[in-house]
């Protein structure tokens, strides 16, 4: 009989092994969801840029498109744009260049927390 005894020892689990590899498995899963709610917010944020930044140059091009600019500062909303709730301000100043002014486009998303700001310089034709 005890020999029957220790084989069967030897062969199963206790319940502090098993609790331990519970343990061991959720702190890894804990780890992981941490890490891909991490990289959702990331892809968003890079999104975000992405977006405002082809905005911010789809109001330069706009700005080409339309000849030599006259000094001053333009502020709207951009309309259907991802990111939500996105504004842009367009800035025209002179340069110590003649017949050249600077253009600065800016994109701003999340109530104005985050911007990107494009410049060119446009010359008189």
């Amino acid at each position: 009989m005890a020999i029957a005894r220790k084989h069967r020892s030897e062969t199963g689990t206790t319940l502090l092994e098993v609790m331990v590899a519970i343990a061991i498995a959720s702190i890894a899963l804990v780890s992981f969801l941490t890490l891909v709610i991490s990289s959702l917010n990331l892809e968003e944020q890079a999104r975000n840029l992405t977006n405002a930044t082809l905005a911010a140059d789809g109001k330069l091009k706009e700005m080409e498109r339309n000849g030599f600019p006259e000094i001053g500062k333009t502020e709207g909303l951009l309309d259907g744009q991802d990111p939500p709730h996105s504004s842009y301000s367009v800035v025209v100043s002179e340069t110590p260049i003649q017949n050249v002014r600077q253009v600065d486009v800016e994109v701003f998303w999340e109530n104005k927390q985050h911007s990107v700001t494009l410049t060119t310089f446009i010359q008189k034709q």
